[in-house]
């Protein structure tokens, strides 16, 4: 994609069917922190989430009007296709992800730790452990731990970068189909604004986004915050 020269019409396609294959892989299956037996995927790790949002990456440098010209298709469609398919993997990756599971993780080392014939007391592993099944049913859990917080972290830190600032390029000044598609995403209306303001912020690319009483109340309430978070700037500013 970033090589010099115009696609061909079949390299296109087979970007497109590529991509949308990739976005809707299946997930590898959870590491079940229960059983005795080595993980499927224990030497694969996050590759399925990396090649998600790889897709992502992909979508956001695409040429999408000279691609229409390759395709022959209308470039708005295009830009229709590549919202659902970001939209489609952020909501994967959303579900995927319990925000809560770090109260609990410390409980299950421990109750793993104290599992351990040579740790009754719960005493600090050694490195010299030769029971297997316990240290599959260990390393399970560490992985389930570490995927799950890289669910949120490629979420949170990569993709929604990319898919908001996507999403107001891609519609200007249409702000029900930029909407559209973070509820696609997963997104509850309460939390649509807040997503726009750690995204792409508030400024003239974005200000379409903020119209009506919703929009306004939610900057009030921004510029609360912020003279809440700087007081002694607020006071100069009210001087």
């Amino acid at each position: 994609m970033r090589r010099h020269g115009t696609m061909t019409r079949e390299e296109a396609c087979d970007m497109l069917w590529s991509l949308y294959l990739i976005s809707g892989a299946p997930m590898y299956e959870a590491p079940d922190y229960d059983s005795v037996q080595p993980w499927l995927y224990k030497d694969e790790r996050d590759n399925d989430i990396a090649a998600k949002s790889g897709v992502i990456s992909a979508l956001s440098i695409m040429d999408t009007k000279q691609m229409s010209r390759n395709l022959g298709i209308h470039e708005q469609r295009l830009k229709h296709l590549h919202a659902a398919y970001a939209a489609a993997i952020i909501k994967r990756l959303k579900s995927l992800h319990l925000p809560d599971f770090g109260k609990k993780e410390t409980a299950l080392k421990d109750e793993i730790i104290r599992s351990h014939p040579a740790n009754p007391d719960g005493n600090v592993i050694g490195s010299d452990i030769k029971d297997y099944e316990w240290t599959h049913r260990w390393n399970n859990l560490v992985t389930f731990s570490s995927r799950n917080s890289m669910y949120h972290s490629y979420v949170s830190g990569f993709m929604e970068k990319i898919f908001v600032p996507m999403l107001v390029k891609y519609f200007p000044d249409q702000a029900g189909k930029v909407v559209k598609y973070i509820r696609k995403a997963g997104y509850g209306d309460g939390e649509v604004l807040d997503l726009i303001d750690r995204t792409a912020g508030y400024n003239s690319n974005t200000a379409y986004l903020y119209q009506g009483k919703s929009g306004e109340e939610h900057r009030k309430k921004l510029q609360q915050k912020i003279r809440n978070s700087c007081p002694a700037a607020s006071r100069n500013a009210n001087k």
